[in-house]
């Protein structure tokens, strides 16, 4: 067993001499640019009508059967500072967006895929959604 080792360790160092990698073939070391589009896509419209925008405010808060220990030290560090009748403090996140849509329709289909999928962990969490266009 130990010869066979020995044999292939052999082999691996004789093969390692021969690697691509050190004659340059795997890494290619002068960088190649790839060619975008000049300009933002939103400079890029082609077309005439303008594209509707929506401002969206969407609301992440932890499910009502998950604890929140940083709600109950911010409740508590509230009753240390004198303000007092505190009973219930939970914290959550609230995430501002502005995106390009044709309708409201699609808008808030993009934005609950977003919440679903990004903003929000369906696991702990819960979401809720407020949209305007501006």
């Amino acid at each position: 067993m130990l010869a066979w080792l020995m044999e292939r360790m052999r082999g691996a160092s004789e093969l390692r001499t021969d690697w691509p990698l050190q004659q340059g073939a795997f890494f290619n070391v002068h960088f190649v640019e790839r060619k975008r589009s000049p300009g933002l896509s939103i400079f890029n419209n082609c077309r005439s009508e303008p594209v509707p925008r929506y401002q969206a405010r969407v609301l992440v808060h932890l499910r009502p059967s998950v604890l929140d220990p940083a709600g109950e030290a911010a409740r508590a560090a509230a009753s240390r500072l004198g303000v007092d009748g505190v009973e219930r403090l939970r914290i959550g996140k609230a995430v501002e967006l502005e995106l390009e849509a044709s309708d409201e329709a699609e808008a808030r289909r993009h934005l609950e895929l977003l919440s679903d999928r990004l903003l929000a962990n369906p696991v702990i969490e819960n979401w809720t959604l407020e949209l305007t266009q501006s």
